[in-house]
């Protein structure tokens, strides 16, 4: 019995809008989902311009999906198939000259490992957490309503 493979679920971060429309018609020859919306989303695999610190690239990295460069897209598109991801994660190779830190660059890879090998959910699985908003508090609405309280896998 031949084993299924899951289509690859695609989302982008970081990209300008030309850029964007780039990827996406390179991402239409390949078979895959594309989910084109702002907030992080249970994508497989998340393609981001650069490193960041954004809501879509930490969900990802806590999640312990792929976190790749638009190369991964160039490389594949122009092969005809999926290629593997290895060398194209964020954290494959760490740059001396980065802004960021040999830690923030190696969370996406060290992440995804973590994860993969403990069979956990996600970065924060089973974490309890406590939030003290006092009553009447007009942020409480935006606090719980917030994704940062949603989980995301």
């Amino acid at each position: 019995m031949a084993c299924a493979v899951q289509k690859r679920r695609i989302q982008l971060t970081g990209f300008k809008k030309q850029e964007k429309e780039a990827i996406v018609e390179l991402l239409l020859t390949l078979d895959c989902v594309f989910i084109d919306t702002e907030q992080y989303r249970n994508c497989t695999h998340l393609i981001a311009k650069q490193l960041s610190k954004s809501e879509k690239f930490l969900a990802a990295c806590a999640a312990g999906k792929w976190i790749l460069t638009k190369d991964y897209i160039i490389n594949s598109a122009e092969s005809g198939r999926w290629l593997d991801e290895t060398t194209y994660e964020w954290g494959y190779k760490i740059e001396k000259d980065s802004h960021y830190s040999p830690q923030m660059q190696s969370a996406p890879k060290r992440w995804r490992k973590e994860l993969t090998c403990s069979g956990a959910l996600g970065a924060f699985h089973r974490w309890k957490v406590i939030l003290l908003v006092k009553e009447g508090d007009k942020r409480r609405d935006s606090i719980t309503s917030s994704t940062l309280l949603q989980p995301q896998n």
